[in-house]
Order: structure tokens, then sequence, then C-alpha cells
């Protein structure tokens, strides 16, 4: 990968989105923000982030749909962006989907923010298997 890694956001809560996307950032990353599924699908679309981080629980389509919809969007281009999924949901059916949807990784809030980005650089470097975080 050449330039800047393109990292999208997608929470409902503008406080976590603040703060995640002002530390990424002064991490080195370019980052963009949803607050709602149909925005994450809509700016995804047209901006073709290196990698996405999408909260479960948000209005207009939760994590796993917007996953879904960003892989069937037709031209391509975004099967295969590695996908971690950000709750506050701490459940076996929660790491099941994500992992049956092809995560990179699921992180859970409260998160730590050096552990979130090491999984980014990790991401952006190549695929393995889901990770959750704690």
């Amino acid at each position: 990968m050449q330039g800047t890694p393109r990292i999208l956001v997608a929470d409902d809560d503008r406080t976590l989105l603040t703060s995640l996307s002002t530390r990424l950032r002064a991490a080195g990353f370019e980052v963009r923000c949803a607050q709602d599924g149909y925005q994450a699908v809509h700016l995804a679309s047209r901006w073709k982030p290196d990698v996405a981080i999408l909260d479960i629980n948000m209005p207009a389509g939760d994590g796993f749909s917007v996953h879904e919809r960003m892989e069937s969007l037709r031209g391509g281009g975004l099967k295969g962006v590695p996908i971690i999924y950000l709750t506050g949901e701490r459940s076996a059916r929660v790491a099941l989907a994500a992992k049956a949807h092809g995560a990179f990784a699921l992180v859970h809030k409260p998160y730590d923010a050096r552990e979130l980005i090491e999984t980014l650089d990790a991401a952006i470097a190549g695929p393995r298997d889901v990770v959750e975080i704690n």
C-alpha cells in the first residue's frame, strides 16, 4: 500500500468518533467518520478505505449489514477491505457473527487506543485470523 492509510470509522457515539478519529489522525492515518450504517456504506463506496472500523449496534444498519453491503457493492473495490468490529457487547453471539462475517478483529469498548492502532497496522499489513481484543 502506498500513501497514508485510509480508515473509515462508523459509530453512532459522537464522543467516541471525535476521540478515536483524533487519535488515529495523530498516529498518521487519514480518517473519515460516519454516524450510521447508511452513511458508512455511502462513504465507503466513494472514498474506498483501506480498513473500516464498524460499531456493531448503530442506526440504519448494524456493523454486520454494513460489512455485507460494502462487499456487495457494484464495481468492487471494497471486497476484502479488512473490517474491525467495535462493540460494547461481550457475547458469544457477537464473537461468532464477527468470525462468520470474516472480520479482521473484534474490539471491545472501552478500547485501548494503542492496541487498536496496532490492530490497524496489522490489518493494513495483511490478513490473519479474527482477533478478539478485550
